[in-house]
């Protein structure tokens, strides 16, 4: 392992070749979450805590696994459907999981509907979640003070064509760039403004609104904030001219993560969980298409770790 990281750089290949990052869904949990649900059949999301569902030992256990393939894995976990349970199943115990491995934020709201709402995020400051496009590979939330170790996606139902799940390392990226490109990687360790389109966050302190994307985290190597987008969105709406240099620099990012064999495509199945280490795995996902009568959706989470 290359002394700077925390986990293991990964390519398509060497994912596919870890089983521990793909996870069964145990029986016995269906079980739990309907008795969860039977005891008390309405909750609110915000409010629901760990003591609220910590006896469900069986859920406990699935996200202790999922949490150490986070942490000390590959830093991401595909979790197996249920198989035919109801959307409400779904939701209780994608919430209860999310409570189970940390603490939810409620920037969104704790279950946050990824759906297409018919904006365009190229003109109006709005989460690119909210659109049907593709999004490019980021890392989730543009906002300095707001920072989910975690991000999770559940799905509820996938679209009529397209919007399959992109997922790359940023730590292979960092070590291409300290092996051919120093120069590139000087640029992207020094704090870049970001637009600022996280609810909660502060707009009015949109100078102060600047991180590299690569840093160095105490107790976890090199992590990594990105999303291109919103890095020359961020110059342009404060009228500041962007870096020279930073557009290469971005230029040779993007090609070291789109490297032929780097990035695992797949589409995620109803019922489906995808867990990701927002600061060493960034997600995409492809443009798609809707069923009018029944179109994507998928619930996602923003979890801090609790310590």
């Amino acid at each position: 392992m290359t002394s700077d990281y925390c986990r293991d750089p990964w390519d398509a290949d060497a994912l596919a070749a870890r089983s521990g990052h793909r996870v069964e869904f145990p029986e016995a949990i269906i079980g739990e979450v309907q008795g969860w649900i039977d005891r008390r059949p309405e909750v609110v999301d915000d409010e629901v805590e760990k003591s609220d569902v910590e006896e469900l030992e069986q859920l406990n256990q699935l996200a202790r696994r999922v949490r150490i393939e986070l942490t000390e894995g590959t830093g991401v976990a595909r979790v197996a459907s249920p198989g035919d349970v109801n959307d409400l199943f779904l939701r209780r115990y994608y919430l209860a999981f999310g409570v189970l491995l940390g603490d939810p934020l409620g920037n969104y709201g704790r279950l946050y509907d990824v759906k297409d709402r018919g904006g365009d995020y190229t003109k109006t400051a709005i989460p690119v979640s909210q659109t049907r496009a593709a999004t490019g590979l980021h890392t989730d939330s543009s906002a300095l003070d707001v920072l989910p170790d975690l991000v999770g996606l559940m799905c509820i139902r996938s679209a009529r064509s397209g919007g399959a799940s992109r997922i790359a390392c940023a730590l292979r990226a960092h070590q291409r760039l300290v092996e051919e490109d120093a120069k590139s990687l000087a640029w992207l360790q020094q704090p870049h403004l970001r637009d600022i389109v996280t609810p909660g966050a502060d707009r009015s302190q949109r100078m102060r609104n600047q991180f590299p994307v690569f840093g160095d985290q105490s107790g976890r190597g090199v992590t990594c904030r990105y999303m291109r987008f919103w890095i020359e969105k961020g110059y342009e709406n404060a009228g500041v001219d962007v870096p020279g240099g930073l557009p290469e620099s971005l230029d040779a990012l993007d090609g070291y993560l789109e490297e032929k064999g780097a990035v695992a495509n797949f589409r995620l199945q109803r019922g489906e969980m995808l867990w990701v280490d927002n600061c060493t795995t960034l997600h995409d996902r492809t443009g798609y298409e809707d069923d009018p009568d029944a179109p994507r959706l998928l619930l996602r989470q923003w979890v801090k770790y609790v310590q």
